[in-house]
């Protein structure tokens, strides 16, 4: 059986509750875990990632500095989790051309902010 990531049950348990929060501060979008916390016991941090449609990341961008909006919400997950986070909202043109690996989408099956027949719920 292999594993989806390298944190234990209530870690995992912790983050995706977290990430239902981020998702439903962003409308929906969802977060997806990446980088070495997937393949690695020994990982540094974990990384987050909420990938916008272009337009919408641009739209946010001239309304928030994004670094600073990043930090927040890292510092937020830290706290909530205990897990060292690295949340970063991206562009999808500039995600899916940076980073080809395993995404790990973070959500509950029974989460009611998502409906996984038709995507996240209004």
């Amino acid at each position: 059986m292999s594993r989806t990531n390298y944190l234990t049950m209530q870690q995992n348990a912790l983050l995706c509750d977290w990430a239902a929060r981020v998702r439903q501060m962003f409308r929906g979008e969802m977060c997806y875990q990446v980088g070495s916390s997937l393949t690695r016991k020994d990982f540094r941090d974990v990384d987050v990632r909420l990938i916008m449609d272009d337009a919408d990341y641009d739209a946010l961008a001239h309304l928030v500095n994004i670094d600073r909006l990043n930090l927040s919400v890292s510092i937020w997950g830290n706290h909530v989790t205990q897990l060292p986070i690295d949340f970063q909202v991206q562009r999808m043109t500039d995600a899916n051309a940076e980073f080809a690996g395993m995404r790990n989408a973070l959500f509950y099956l029974d989460d009611p902010t998502y409906d996984n027949r038709e995507g996240p719920a209004a």
